[in-house]
């Protein structure tokens, strides 16, 4: 009797499979092969699922971007944390994600490769890095208005700390010695200093 295989289930397990492959290769030195051997079948087999390597890749992205923008919003959300608490979780959660997956290192060169050309995934890793500045920002605004944060420029703090987030993995990706809880300590010393006395 065959295996009866679940269509959505198998196509997302080669996604699974298929970031890690990018995160480790790139998006330039990954082919289907290597995606293929990760996920232990064929290629023809992949092909039964997506078009080309740029389809995987793709699916990838927008499935890194979804966990990602889940655990921004759970962090958000949580009702037990200060909101300085809940800006110093982000950045762990986010920076923490890159040690574990490299996955920030794959949306940086995502970001560079497209940046030459204007398309759909471009675009959507805008919205994204615009979707995570503004829940930041959002973070920083409920804080003041709860008066637990000092009155600042929230979208220049916001921009600020998003921006220790793409460096810092950035960096790591080409430095292995950087400490991350030195990084860490450094940028929560910087949200610590927002709290209204």
């Amino acid at each position: 009797m065959p295996k009866i295989v679940d269509y959505e289930t198998k196509k997302q397990e080669i996604i699974e499979k298929a970031k890690e492959v990018f995160a480790k290769r790139g998006y330039y030195n990954t082919n289907l092969a290597h995606i293929s051997s990760r996920c232990g079948m064929g290629r023809t087999t992949i092909y039964q699922y997506f078009k080309n390597k740029d389809e995987i890749f793709y699916y990838s992205v927008e499935d890194i971007l979804i966990d990602l923008q889940e655990k921004v919003e759970a962090i958000i959300e949580n009702d037990n944390l200060t909101f300085i608490e809940k800006l110093k979780k982000l950045v762990f959660e986010l920076t923490s994600e890159y040690e574990q997956n490299y996955i920030f290192v794959l949306l940086a060169e995502i970001w560079i490769i497209l940046k030459r050309e204007n398309n759909e995934l471009l675009s959507r890793l805008r919205d994204y890095t615009e979707g995570l500045k503004n829940s930041i920002n959002k973070l920083i605004v409920q804080g003041i208005e709860a008066k637990e944060i000092k009155s600042i420029d929230s979208e220049g703090m916001a921009d600020t700390i998003y921006s220790f987030i793409e460096s810092f993995t950035v960096q790591s990706a080409f430095n292995n010695d950087i400490n991350m809880q030195k990084k860490l300590n450094s940028v929560n010393l910087l949200i610590d200093g927002l709290r209204a006395h």
